[in-house]
């Protein structure tokens, strides 16, 4: 990948001004881009200098107008699977940050782990369980930022709001990181639940503590697309999140209201 002095001299060559916001569209999120009056457009393999190469990850910056506001947009995201370290994945986060970046809205499909959730249920974040990465860690020094309430109060606050308002199944709840790209083993899930997790995936973590370092304010969202405890594969992951893309985006435009 590239430096993040590369990646931001790629940026500024394409936008002036970046916008305050960006959302990071996981597995099934990528439907609300249809809204997006689109102002410019750039693929990861000229901003960062490697391609996305997952299934449901598009891999382009895109920045536009949803609900009037200006907003930017990550098609799909890199993830420690596929080789990078977790300073590369969080990379986009840093040079963002650089451009004056305020609020990140970080969106995943999930694997259920408490018994209450259901496939299509929206989790609002209100923790993550950081245990997995810790020796893998996006952060470098002694960064000893407060992850006391990692997730911003008046933006879980916002999105509750909305998925009560268009009457959207929610839950809010705790994620926790699982490198993969393998799924978690049935034992793997009773400890992850054991331990007081709600749901798991493999991002959301890495890049929520470098956004808290960099004193951004993240909303975290999960789509719940199996079930902890019942075979699932990839496909399966990206039928369920095309099935509730719909939802995903009603709650996403709200957000900005």
């Amino acid at each position: 990948m590239f430096t993040i002095s590369k990646s931001l001299s790629v940026l500024h060559k394409h936008v002036s001004v970046f916008p305050q916001t960006l959302f990071v569209l996981g597995s099934g999120w990528n439907k609300t881009l249809s809204e997006v009056v689109v102002e410019k457009e750039i693929g990861y393999k000229e901003l960062f200098g490697n391609a996305s190469t997952v299934p449901g990850h598009e891999g382009k910056l895109i920045i536009g107008l949803l609900n009037n506001k200006r907003v930017a947009f990550m098609s799909g995201r890199f993830h420690m699977y596929e080789g990078y370290s977790s300073q590369e994945v969080t990379n986009p986060i840093r040079i963002f940050a650089k451009t004056g970046l305020k609020n990140l809205i970080l969106t995943a499909a999930c694997g259920a782990l408490n018994s209450k959730y259901r496939v299509g249920d929206i989790i609002i974040l209100n923790d993550i369980i950081t245990l997995f990465l810790s020796l893998n860690s996006p952060l470098v020094g002694p960064q000893f930022i407060d992850t006391s309430c990692i997730f911003d109060k008046e933006l879980r606050k916002k999105a509750v709001c909305v998925a009560k308002k268009f009457d959207i199944s929610y839950h809010e709840g705790s994620h926790i990181f699982y490198r993969g790209p393998n799924y978690e083993t049935p034992a793997d899930k009773h400890a992850l639940k054991i331990l007081g997790a709600d749901v798991c995936g493999m991002s959301i973590t890495p890049e929520t503590l470098v956004a808290r370092s960099l004193g951004i304010k993240v909303l975290g969202l999960a789509f719940v697309t199996n079930l902890a405890f019942v075979k699932h594969d990839h496909k399966e992951v990206l039928r369920e999140a095309e099935r509730g893309s719909k939802k995903m985006g009603t709650l996403l435009k709200a957000i900005l209201l």
